[in-house]
């Protein structure tokens, strides 16, 4: 008699997700992805370029807008989308509150107001990361690349074009130290796209902006922005002792391959029992592990899947700002933070032989230019242990090239 095949593992509806659907307005038209130098208020130069904003955005035929509300520029693009009946989706780097003190007061206590009340006109709020201010660059780039991926996205939505909305100010002074975020770093990420970044100069806005004193990092610690995949086996506690050896060497060692066969580009990997967790240098790599991983365990040994039971791997993928530094355990390199965390809670919402990733991940997916794979949005995900909601995607590869 033939043996029997292995069984096919099938990608099944997940049991702890609570899912809604996405929801946008029914727009047409094109999209602004916004940016610009801070400034101080209530000058007659900012009522000039509040004409010229409003100007562009008729021209343009805008009709939908993403980016953060800093005092000046940012406010002033808001304050016209709104004017214009057009939706504003604020894109926020880090906690409201630390937001404020950092990028709206430090143009003068006559902004909050203003950031306030377009906050609240606002169609959606969405936080890159959620948490604190840390001192970091990264936290400002990576809010620039979810906002503009977010752009990309919606105006493939509604069929629309994205445009980068840029104000210049004549008196130009980057307060970045690093570069690598800013007006000036916002508008070369954009363009070396392939997108059209459209410049609205400022005038003479004064630029007398006072910052309060950055934390600063300790030990040597820094921050990257990285792809991160967790997954773990569903059904592994179920294993039997003498299978428990087969589990190792076929499920993890096929694991072990596909992160070997990318070589470099995992920075880092670690394991515990049945769990799987690698730090990955670029989406469109990460998304090419995660999709590897799925077709190398798409069959496993009948012993690895108990009686009764919906067992394989489920994985979560997740794009933005991590910890690097040493263990001071191990005296290993490591990275960690709440990014990590966050993704750790995906993969218990992803149905088996499923991979889901988070927006933020498909955004970033989008201007990785990433040919070979496909997200569907999957819809508002509640996550275990009190992590809130994500709006998800399901990766799958592309039957054919393009998103």
């Amino acid at each position: 008699m033939a043996d029997n095949p292995p069984p096919k593992i099938a990608i099944e509806t997940p049991e702890q997700a609570t899912i809604q659907p996405l929801k946008h307005a029914e727009k047409s038209g094109n999209v602004t992805v916004f940016c610009g130098h801070m400034f101080n208020a209530g000058s007659e130069a900012e009522a000039a370029l509040a004409r010229r904003v409003h100007e562009e955005l008729d021209r343009l035929e805008i009709s939908v807008g993403y980016g953060p509300l800093a005092c000046g520029a940012d406010i002033v693009i808001a304050e016209a989308l709104i004017e214009r009946g057009a939706e504003l989706n604020v894109v926020l780097p880090f906690a409201e509150e630390d937001f404020i003190e950092v990028s709206v007061e430090c143009g003068g206590p006559e902004w909050r107001a203003r950031f306030e009340a377009c906050r609240d006109a606002a169609n959606t709020v969405n936080f890159a990361t959620p948490g604190a201010y840390v001192g970091d660059d990264n936290q400002f780039a990576y809010n620039t690349l979810f906002a503009m991926g977010l752009a990309a996205l919606r105006a493939q939505e509604i069929g629309g074009e994205a445009f980068q909305l840029a104000v210049v100010s004549d008196s130009f002074k980057s307060f970045s130290t690093t570069g690598i975020a800013g007006t000036q770093a916002d508008m070369r990420l954009w363009q070396s796209l392939g997108r059209e970044t459209v410049v609205i100069p400022a005038g003479a806005v004064p630029r007398d902006l006072k910052f309060p004193p950055k934390p600063e990092f300790t030990g040597g610690t820094r921050r990257e922005i990285r792809s991160i995949i967790f997954a773990d086996y569903k059904g592994f506690s179920r294993i039997g002792e003498r299978e428990l050896p087969d589990f190792m060497n076929v499920v993890m060692g096929r694991i072990a391959q596909v992160l070997h066969d990318f070589g470099d580009h995992v920075e880092f990997r670690n394991t515990w029992g049945d769990a799987i967790y690698a730090v990955i240098d670029e989406p469109k790599t990460a998304a090419a592990i995660a999709l590897a991983l799925q077709d190398e365990l798409a069959d496993l040994p009948a012993g690895l899947i108990p009686d009764g039971a919906v067992a394989g791997m489920r994985t979560g993928v997740h794009y933005g700002p991590i910890w690097v530094g040493t263990d001071r355990i191990t005296g290993n390199r490591l990275w960690y933070g709440g990014e990590v965390n966050r993704t750790a809670r995906i993969e218990p919402v992803t149905p088996v032989g499923g991979v889901y990733c988070t927006e933020s991940f498909a955004a970033a997916l989008l201007m990785d230019d990433c040919s070979n794979c496909k997200f569907t949005p999957v819809g508002r995900v509640r996550l275990p242990k009190n992590y809130g909601e994500l709006d998800l995607f399901r990766l799958e590869r592309a039957a054919t090239p393009g998103l």
